[in-house]
């Protein structure tokens, strides 16, 4: 990318000026929705933990407990996934039509909900199961380390699986940070079209979006610091320069359209529209 990160996050800045209220509320609205769900599962958890000892007694009393705690734990996970999938693409569209000076509104906010909701949740849940599967060799040297009461050679494994964990995770999500993006401006476009695409996309430009987000970890500490309050203002800035990086991406797409064509071995993918 000939562009630099510095005047990436300029013109963020300068896009934000005068919407960064939309910004600001847009970030508020999905914190308290997200902080409503999270309240009402703990409060579910605590009662299910009261109602399960109180109730029932013994070794099922405690194994009641469990699946119950475990359900909720669950059921919160695919909540949130779901939450997620479906409020990002409005985000995202929020944010590039900022950028490409076009009229933003709250209501914007619903995208996700009104334009194939189904095929975004997909997105995640596929991308989160990309992730999950680089987790597989930590919990399981992890199983053993704990059966085999932590001998040294298992915790020297540990650690190397929990580095190739953070890897494998970190490179994955470079292959794919574009994908949302392309689903929101396209969203008639099947599911691994859009990750065939980001990929290509990323292809030479991993380095620059790794260095982009590690530029933010100072806010990211800034954000916690004030006890998320700062995050109202840092997550605009955030996602309207990532928004700027893939503007900066996209005639690479428009002027190269050979490269995405599929090859042979993704054409059983390629007929798919998810």
């Amino acid at each position: 990318m000939k562009i630099s990160s510095k005047e990436l996050k300029k013109r963020a800045k300068q896009k934000l000026q005068g919407n960064y209220g939309l910004c600001v509320g847009v970030q508020l609205i999905i914190n308290a929705i997200i902080s409503i769900v999270l309240v009402i599962m703990f409060f579910a958890g605590l009662v299910a933990g009261i109602l399960g000892s109180g109730s029932i007694y013994g070794v099922r009393g405690n194994m009641a407990e469990y699946i119950i705690i475990i359900s909720i734990v669950v059921v919160s996970m695919i909540l949130m996934v779901v939450l997620v999938s479906l409020f990002t693409p409005g985000t995202l569209k929020i944010y590039l039509n900022i950028s490409e000076n076009k009229p933003a509104h709250i209501s914007d906010l619903l995208y996700g909900f009104k334009n194939k909701p189904h095929k975004f949740i997909g997105l995640n849940l596929i991308i989160f199961l990309a992730v999950m599967v680089w987790s597989v060799p930590y919990y399981v040297v992890l199983a053993v380390a704990e059966i085999t009461n932590y001998i040294p050679v298992m915790i020297v494994l540990l650690i190397i699986t929990y580095l190739l964990l953070l890897i494998g995770v970190t490179i994955t999500s470079l292959y794919v940070a574009q994908a949302a993006f392309i689903f929101v401006e396209s969203p008639d476009k099947g599911i691994f079209r859009c990750l065939k695409e980001s990929a290509e996309m990323m292809k030479g430009h991993k380095g620059s979006l790794f260095y982009i987000n590690l530029s933010f970890m100072g806010l990211v500490l800034l954000g916690y610091c004030s006890f998320g309050i700062a995050y109202l203002w840092i997550m605009p800035y955030m996602y309207a320069t990532l928004t700027e990086y893939y503007n900066e991406l996209k005639p690479k797409m428009i002027l190269e359209p050979e490269v995405y064509l599929c090859d042979s071995s993704y054409e059983s993918l390629k007929k798919q529209e998810f």
